[in-house]
């Protein structure tokens, strides 16, 4: 049974040379994130199977086509159209996806066979953590609307014209209040309770 880590076994089977060095050059030298490492090298994937079909692959296609594989905001529709373009070409897409890392994996190859610490302190960034939430929160309308419409169809349900709204709400274990979730990391992202301006105030209802 082979002891190489994943990593390792991609960069062998897709021959990526110099693939350690480029990872700790993106890591050390331009601060790169495990999540931006698990794409450059999931594209790098995709683009030597391009490659190795006989595609003549043009500068940033690898790249769309990995967005089109992978976002979780790319319709399943468009989805399913890259991947039949790829299977026209000769790729295995199955076999492709199967290869492609998580940003798990990366950092166990940073810490374990390149030596490189992952251990950073967390730099919150509330718009990007408010915009990832907004983007769930559309994919889960999204889905929901899909199958209330399905179900109206085939007489699974009755309703006239479902309209779907989700709304995400947090509520303080200190006051009880409940704040809408984007709302809040939009405003202060502080409870009221915590800045001592509700003392005494009676509690939400449950």
């Amino acid at each position: 049974m082979s002891t190489q880590c994943k990593v390792d076994r991609i960069r062998d089977a897709y021959d990526l040379s110099n693939l350690e060095a480029r990872i700790r050059h993106r890591r050390e030298n331009e601060d790169a994130s495990l999540r931006s490492l698990e794409a450059f090298l999931n594209q790098l994937i995709l683009q030597r199977s391009m490659e190795n079909a006989g595609m003549a692959v043009l500068d940033g296609e690898a790249e769309n086509y990995y967005r089109l594989l992978t976002d979780e905001e790319v319709t399943e529709s468009a989805r399913r159209e890259a991947e039949s373009e790829l299977q026209q070409e000769g790729l295995d897409i199955e076999q492709v996806t199967e290869d492609f890392v998580s940003y798990r994996t990366i950092k166990k190859h940073l810490n374990e066979c390149l030596r490189i610490s992952t251990s950073r302190e967390y730099e919150p960034d509330v718009d990007s953590e408010r915009t990832r939430l907004s983007k769930l929160a559309a994919r889960v309308k999204t889905v929901a609307s899909k199958i209330l419409d399905r179900l109206e169809a085939h007489e699974g349900i009755h309703i006239e014209d479902p309209r779907v709204s989700i709304d995400i709400h947090v509520r303080c274990g200190n006051c009880n209040r409940r704040h809408d979730l984007l709302e809040f990391l939009h405003g202060t992202g502080v409870c009221p309770c915590v800045e001592g301006a509700v003392p005494g105030q009676e509690k939400e209802e449950l």
